[in-house]
């Protein structure tokens, strides 16, 4: 019996997922712009300090990014691998994030040692080293390619959850002395993934235990880490600082005299080596010649929020989309934003090796109210040109296959050609 995903015409493919994905988006925005300021006006009773015009500017570019998000999508859909490459490419895969498990593990732990009695969000605490994300970086991106080519009726669910436990658990452990993003870079994609795949029915009690896993992942990390005590002093400042709206209000006037466009550095950060060319680069503290983003900047020039942190004070999108156009690419901006999410959330329905890649950039979106929208798309290159490279390996490893298996078969008929005559002549 052929799937769903085989048996129906590609523009007649059911979009799983799609309410789900704008109902998180919606709930973001509200959790990192409007909450605080909620409870500012009905709960604490303080003066709020985002006006009321920010917080209209922030509604229509949601009401903007809806409306992308639920434009038909079109175009053809991407192209797939044959069947025989996805399962080579799916068990490499597989293979190598199992084995890259063991040092991820060792590694994660080890931080975890190191970081028990530093305070998270000070220069005192080391930032995670460069080998380390090199490991974790490397087992998320075989883990979520497995994913991506998964097929249960092959693989069984045993070999799915397998791969998705290990790739989140070592980050679990990080995120308990880190940032609590860290483990959302993958348990999300692996969530949406499930979600778009069909193998998670959406549910009211399924809702109800993905809501507790959000508020756990938002809450939990923090009173580990002993960042939030409960006193109304505590409460009151942790509110102040957590909507980002704050940082559009303030800083759409900024200056960006001296720095390059922070949308287009962002965007481009992990494929041009702003370093090496010295250009378009700050230093932070201790790490120097860092791609001079819109979120780096704010910290640099809000030093009362700085004050040695390397957390920084956050970002905005709007914020960046404000001054690469104005309000105009705000609104623009948004509704293109709402449109791509719309078509990453069409493509991880597919099976496909990409897949983790379009999942990796929905969970950056889903954080975007209080970072960079660049970031949801930096990756893209780097990790599509991993794939090729990936799928380049198996290519060639199949062809070797088939060249030695021919070669075998010849020598096997040699003693059979030489035995011929002699048969005869008896």
């Amino acid at each position: 019996m052929r799937s769903l995903e085989t048996s129906q015409p590609n523009s007649k493919l059911p979009v799983r997922g799609k309410w789900f994905f704008l109902g998180s988006f919606i709930f973001a925005c509200f959790l990192f712009w409007w909450v605080p300021s909620l409870l500012f006006r009905t709960v604490v009773h303080q003066t709020d300090e985002i006006e009321n015009t920010t917080i209209v500017i922030s509604i229509l570019a949601m009401i903007c990014f809806i409306a992308g998000y639920l434009f038909p999508a079109f175009g053809r859909r991407p192209t797939q691998y044959s069947e025989p490459v996805l399962a080579a490419c799916g068990n490499l895969s597989y293979r190598a994030a199992v084995l890259l498990a063991i040092p991820a593990l060792i590694l994660a732990i080890q931080f975890w040692r190191t970081h028990q009695s530093m305070t998270y969000g000070y220069m005192a605490i080391v930032p995670i080293p460069f080998e380390y994300q090199v490991v974790l970086y490397t087992h998320l991106f075989f883990g979520f390619m497995y994913l991506g080519s998964a097929d249960p009726g092959r693989d069984g669910w045993r070999r799915i959850l397998i791969a998705s436990t290990l790739v989140i658990l070592p980050r679990l452990i990080i995120s308990l002395h880190w940032g609590r993003f860290f483990v959302a870079q993958a348990m999300i994609p692996a969530l949406l993934i499930a979600i778009a795949r069909g193998w998670i029915q959406i549910s009211p009690r399924r809702l109800l235990q993905i809501a507790l896993l959000a508020l756990g992942l938002i809450f939990v990390p923090p009173l580990t880490r002993g960042d939030f005590s409960g006193e109304q002093k505590d409460i009151v400042a942790w509110l102040s600082g957590g909507s980002s709206l704050r940082l559009m209000q303030s800083d759409n006037d900024l200056n960006l005299n001296g720095y390059c466009n922070p949308f287009l550095v962002s965007l481009t950060s992990k494929s041009i080596p702003y370093r090496l060319l010295g250009a378009c680069v700050l230093d932070m503290g201790s790490q120097k010649g860092m791609p001079a983003t819109l979120d780096r900047i704010l910290t640099i020039n809000l030093p009362y929020n700085y004050n040695g942190v390397i957390s920084g004070t956050g970002s905005n999108y709007l914020l960046e989309l404000y001054l690469l156009g104005g309000l105009a690419g705000v609104y623009a901006g948004s509704v293109l934003f709402g449109f791509t999410c719309r078509l990453f959330m069409r493509w991880i329905g597919m099976r496909s090796l990409f897949s983790g890649i379009w999942a990796a950039c929905l969970t950056r979106a889903l954080l975007a109210p209080r970072g960079n929208l660049s970031y949801v798309f930096e990756q893209i290159p780097p990790l599509v040109l991993a794939t090729f490279v990936v799928v380049l390996i198996v290519w060639a490893g199949r062809l070797l296959n088939k060249e030695s298996a021919a070669s075998r078969e010849a020598q096997a008929s040699v003693p059979a050609l030489k035995m011929g005559p002699i048969c005869a002549i008896e």
